[in-house]
């Protein structure tokens, strides 16, 4: 499996390759992507669906604001596991998975929905209605949370293939 897709979002998983022999700070970048992941409700969902459909008890705003917060995170890790730190070759270093899961999956997604969201929400929403009713209330409510559905589908994939690479721990997320 060379690419993960879902939706409109695609994940290249050519820009890295695992060999046998997986060092010990190999598997440790893997480990903190992959916590990062698995511990943001934002990028994974609830762990009892697995459709990722449901967004009930969420707050959008502030899960839109973990999904950014996640960059942060993400260039982090990149910068503690340089490429002549790890086994892998300079091109297939997992930071250039981190950056592709960055550059084609999140930033796409933030680009389109988090600026439209949060004006309508500070300007147009009615402050009135609890957070959970007046987000529903978004005009582009049902497109908006079926991309942000198959964000979350792709990033359980990756974090999969995380786990099987890297002989990771596979937790119970979310």
């Amino acid at each position: 499996m060379s690419v993960l897709t879902k939706g409109s979002f695609s994940l290249n998983l050519g820009v890295f390759a695992v060999q046998a022999d997986v060092s010990d700070d190999d598997r440790q970048c893997a480990w903190e992507l992959y916590t990062e992941l698995c511990t943001r409700l934002s990028l994974v969902g609830k762990s009892s669906d697995t459709e990722c459909t449901s967004f009930d008890g969420e707050v959008l705003v502030e899960s839109l604001d973990s999904v950014h917060r996640f960059f942060q995170e993400a260039r982090g890790i990149m910068r503690r596991f340089p490429v002549g730190r790890l086994s892998r070759d300079k091109d297939k270093h997992l930071g250039l998975l981190i950056n592709e899961l960055m550059v084609s999956v999140l930033r796409p997604f933030l680009e389109k929905w988090q600026a439209d969201f949060r004006h309508w929400w500070d300007t147009e929403a009615n402050p009135k209605l609890s957070p959970f009713e007046r987000q529903k209330q978004y005009p582009n409510y049902n497109e908006f949370l079926e991309d942000w559905t198959n964000l979350r589908l792709l990033v359980r994939e990756l974090m999969q293939v995380l786990v099987e690479a890297y002989q990771l721990t596979n937790l119970q997320c979310s």
